[in-house]
């Protein structure tokens, strides 16, 4: 409620009463009233709340101007009066308003009690009194319940904005400033609250060029550049925490502002990545299992037939083989040391492979002992060449576990893509024949005869 115009009022009404005292009351419980103000002003602090029981008669009969006895006034009231109250009546203003509770008090002093006799005593001057001064009271009472509705609103926007775990971004429609709670302040680097809006921009820069994919980023927001109504989002990876950053026009229309929400999605993302990597490797050697061998190559296969020209000469082409090897007699091994031992043959196999093949070769365990190799951009001497080292790199030094000294050979089978029309499947198909050619020929060698 506005201060003048509950001040203009309380003059009017004190005119058209003649009263000595005039008092507007805002009514908090049936045995509690706030005075807002008074006139003439009274020494009360203003809020406090006075124990005062309107009396029965005068809640019940709204809107009547009601005369009560000056004992009847609250006593917070009556220690403050620089008179003795000779007449008191009270105008409710209860239910008139559609939020209004209260009303207000007229007190005259014993000089102005013939006065308020006569007011009370001539219908016409009562009724002009109410007519006039109860809708005017009461939409102020409502003015008032708005008001401070608004605030309580605001307060509780302010703590839920503060509170939320998430970072919340609001730039304001005319693009001046952007209000920025405590999560987002802590990952922008600048203060909460309202900021200017090129300080926003330039903390937002800053965040995302210290991103491990600063670069991807760049390009992403591009779309905000073309487009005021863009909706974005993309995950910010920022000092080892994952943030799902999403920016979205207000109501769809930039000019309502624009909202950036930051969730830190760093434990679901890091679980995503565990579940596909549990998905799509074997968990003994930490190598790609089977299946995902399949996927990746295929899409290698895919790739590698959509370029226009590929000439196949098994001595100068680059194009797409495949390895199989298996461990020599390891069925010996686990029976004679145990699987434990074992399990430790195959993580070292797995570990010494990684270290011969070249950047861009596809490593797997096949299955049991056996282990697959799709080797990119290779020819009959590339692959060959791999495939030796491999060899050697097993048999150069043993095993050892504990104090179990385990020599270890590989059969190492080859074959490379004939041409674009052969699958994947049958690429290790004749690997797999040249495998068993190796552990026919006496083992801890490389064939690559099936052609």
């Amino acid at each position: 409620m506005h201060t003048n115009s509950l001040a203009a009022f309380l003059e009017l009404a004190r005119q058209l009463s003649q009263a000595s005292l005039v008092i507007a009351l805002q009514q908090r419980a049936a045995d509690q009233v706030v005075p807002l103000r008074s006139e003439p002003p009274l020494s009360w602090q203003r809020g406090t709340a006075w124990s005062w029981r309107i009396p029965k008669e005068l809640s019940n009969e709204a809107g009547a101007l009601q005369f009560l006895c000056p004992a009847d006034l609250p006593s917070m009231l009556t220690v403050g009066l620089t008179f003795t109250a000779a007449k008191v009546a009270y105008l409710n203003c209860l239910d008139f308003g559609e939020r209004a509770e209260g009303g207000v008090l007229f007190v005259w002093d014993a000089s102005q009690a013939p006065k308020a006799v006569t007011l009370s005593s001539n219908p016409l001057s009562q009724q002009h009194l109410i007519g006039l001064l109860r809708p005017i009271y009461a939409r102020l009472l409502d003015a008032r319940h708005m008001a401070e509705e608004t605030i309580e609103s605001g307060a509780k926007f302010h703590d839920i904005f503060n509170s939320v775990p998430q970072g919340v971004v609001v730039v304001s429609g005319l693009g001046q400033h952007a209000q920025v709670n405590q999560v987002a302040s802590g990952l922008l680097n600048i203060s909460a609250g309202y900021v200017p809006l090129d300080t926003l921009a330039q903390a937002m820069r800053a965040a995302r060029t210290r991103c491990d994919n600063a670069a991807d980023l760049e390009s992403v927001y591009q779309a905000l550049q073309h487009s005021l109504n863009a909706q974005v989002t993309a995950n910010w990876e920022l000092d080892e925490c994952i943030w799902r950053v999403d920016t979205h026009p207000v109501l769809n229309d930039a000019h309502n502002g624009r909202v950036w929400l930051f969730q830190d999605v760093t434990a679901q993302i890091r679980l995503e990545r565990m579940l596909r990597r549990e998905a799509s490797h074997d968990p003994l050697t930490g190598l790609l299992n089977r299946r995902a061998f399949f996927d990746l190559a295929q899409a290698h296969y895919q790739a590698q037939n959509s370029q226009d020209k590929v000439v196949f000469d098994s001595d100068t082409s680059q194009d797409l083989a495949v390895l199989m090897f298996d461990i020599d007699y390891f069925k010996k091994i686990n029976d004679r040391f145990g699987h434990p031992v074992g399990d430790k043959v195959l993580r070292e196999v797995a570990h010494r492979s990684q270290a011969q093949l070249r950047e861009g070769d596809v490593l797997a365990r096949y299955g049991g002992e056996e282990f697959i190799v799709l080797l990119r951009q290779a020819n009959q001497a590339s692959s060959r060449a791999v495939a030796e080292r491999l060899r050697l790199a097993m048999q150069s030094q043993p095993v050892r576990v504990g104090e179990k000294v385990i020599q270890i050979h590989i059969s190492v089978g080859l074959a490379l893509r004939r041409n674009k029309k052969e699958m994947l499947a049958s690429t290790i198909g004749r690997a797999d024949k040249n495998l068993y050619l190796a552990k026919r020929e006496g083992r801890n060698r490389v064939v690559d005869t099936i052609d």
